[in-house]
């Protein structure tokens, strides 16, 4: 399985587009991997994860035709993983030759009621309306999504927005993708556990960066991500070949690439960056 880490960066991008402050200033002086847009993810060219308002960037920096993709996951519908403007665009007179008539967006329950008041201002094709189907998805609930088991379980993140983390399986290699979220509840992981379970690559939500562990228990940081690798071990759901990725950086509590980096050394935790790619 081939991961491709299209965005690495949190809300506001890094640096963030009205700031002036140090970490942002310098993410600017140093540029390449300090850069970073908003979250987004692709599985093995056929699989979204999160649809930010970089999306269209993203297509274009990297030669993405979402022309050619049926399947979205969409963790959860904040303005930073779920931004659908573009979709307005999804055939009729701008968009030709879809590979798919219809695309699917699984993810939360009422996305698709945000869907509808985000793009309602606007206005859509009636046509194009009707290709965008929406998969409802609940913690433990799992769907196959094409070549792709799918399991959701329930995010320690903004849980009046009913936000979800992933397991993504090709019935070869498994993905925990733990996508904006703080430390994973006991309950889950005991319920991993219980699946039987071995990760090959675990992506880390680090957003809280360098902050004390607990600050704030929506977001995990540097060192939260440390601890979760070896809990993650200790119980079995990983081992010395898992792939551990942490992303979603923000300005407020990281600086450049490099300095990240060097909080995880050791720790054989891979920094992620915009363009970086995973061989699972």
């Amino acid at each position: 399985m081939k991961i491709k880490i299209l965005g690495s960066g949190g809300g506001e991008g890094f640096p963030a587009t009205f700031c002036t402050c140090e970490h942002c200033e310098e993410a600017r002086r140093v540029g390449g991997k300090s850069l970073r847009s908003l979250h987004q993810a692709l599985i093995n060219d056929d699989l979204i994860i999160d649809f930010p308002v970089d999306t269209d960037a993203h297509c274009m920096k990297y030669g993405i035709n979402l022309g050619k993709i049926r399947n979205f996951l969409i963790t959860h519908p904040h303005s930073d993983h779920f931004a659908p403007i573009s979709l307005v665009c999804r055939g009729s007179l701008f968009a030709h030759n879809l590979k798919y008539e219809k695309a699917f967006f699984y993810g939360p329950y009422g996305l698709e009621r945000i869907f509808d008041a985000v793009i309602a201002p606007y206005g859509i094709d009636a046509k194009i309306r009707a290709d965008i189907g929406f998969v409802e998805m609940s913690d433990r609930q799992t769907e196959k999504v094409d070549g792709y088991s799918v399991t959701a379980l329930k995010a320690e993140h903004a849980p009046h927005l009913n936000s979800l983390n992933y397991v993504i399986s090709d019935g070869v290699v498994n993905v925990l993708y733990l996508i904006d979220s703080g430390y994973p509840s006991k309950a889950n992981l005991d319920y991993l556990c219980e699946q039987g379970y071995v990760f090959d690559c675990v992506v880390m939500d680090a957003t809280m960066g360098y902050a004390p562990v607990g600050e704030y228990v929506y977001h995990m940081g540097f060192e939260e991500n440390k601890l979760l690798k070896n809990e993650l071990i200790t119980r079995g759901l990983a081992n010395k070949e898992t792939k551990f990725v942490a992303t979603h950086f923000t300005h407020n509590k990281a600086e450049t690439h490099g300095k990240i980096e060097a909080i995880y050394t050791g720790t054989d935790i891979t920094v992620a960056y915009d363009g970086m790619e995973i061989e699972v």
